[in-house]
């Protein structure tokens, strides 16, 4: 072999060799950017959950402290103000509350005429109520369009009602007839918290009209309580302080965002929350 060519091989074999070694270097440096990067995010995942766990407790306590004060819930009350983004050590929280009598409950007594109506009024399928019904309900006899528990013992899987209150608004999901999207639709409108009635000055329109059975009745609770505090004188079942809340928070650590819902119980002793729900960022 001629030393050029000796030359000529010896050059080849040097950048193959450097070729290695920078992607072996390329390789180890991309390597720990990740490692750190999982690092930086799981360090963000606690301090955003940390957060928002921070604001529902934060929101629950001062929540039970305004029960003690007495005063009619309304939209006016203090806890129905959105104060916005606010900054908190290494992130960020956002809080909105709502009172749960602003909606419908579906464990309540009279539920079997107002649900139906609400349903309408959403431009859903009423047979749902017959479905909720036969959930709820001891016996086994099926009403036109619900269910008993032949029924829900042939689906795959197969599925025991519990002859007794529903547990979450998610086990609507459960039932006969009852799609995801139906679920989501109905949510912002009824609740299981087990509220004495449902509150006038707080109620969408669409509950109000469900609840009264009367769109003209409703419309003037509407235009009422944007002056005064509307009374439960002459209504259904009402209530005017409510014992749960629904407490949301939004958190931000990094690039790590934590959303979740909870219901905490106001009405005595220590506030403590009943139900918590992680949503998707």
């Amino acid at each position: 072999m001629s030393r050029r060519r000796e030359h000529g091989v010896a050059l080849l074999g040097a950048v193959m060799a450097l070729t290695a070694l920078t992607l072996v270097a390329t390789g180890l440096a991309t390597s720990a950017a990740v490692d750190r990067r999982r690092t930086a995010d799981a360090l963000e995942g606690m301090q955003a959950d940390a957060l928002a766990r921070s604001a529902v407790a934060t929101a629950s306590v001062l929540l039970a402290e305004q029960s003690h004060i007495g005063e009619p819930d309304s939209l006016r009350s203090p806890w129905a103000h959105r104060i916005g983004r606010q900054t908190v050590g290494p992130g960020w929280v956002e809080v909105t509350v709502e009172d749960e009598p602003r909606r419908l409950d579906l464990n309540a007594p009279g539920i079997a005429a107002t649900l139906p109506r609400l349903l309408r009024r959403l431009g859903l399928d009423p047979s749902l109520a017959d479905a909720l019904a036969d959930w709820t309900d001891p016996d086994d006899e099926e009403r036109p369009h619900g269910a008993e528990r032949a029924w829900y013992r042939r689906q795959s899987p197969p599925l025991q009602p519990p002859n007794g209150p529903l547990g979450s608004v998610g086990e609507l999901g459960l039932l006969r007839g009852a799609e995801p999207a139906t679920v989501e639709r109905l949510r912002p409108f009824v609740t299981v918290a087990g509220e004495a009635g449902v509150n006038p000055n707080t109620a969408s329109r669409e509950v109000l009209e469900a609840w009264l059975g009367d769109p003209e009745k409703a419309q003037d609770i509407v235009a009422r309580r944007a002056e005064v505090v509307v009374t439960c004188d002459d209504l259904p079942p009402c209530t005017l302080h409510a014992q749960h809340y629904l407490v949301r928070a939004v958190a931000g650590a990094g690039r790590v965002r934590r959303r979740v819902e909870a219901v905490v119980w106001v009405a005595g002793g220590e506030p403590r929350v009943t139900s918590w729900r992680a949503l998707a960022p």
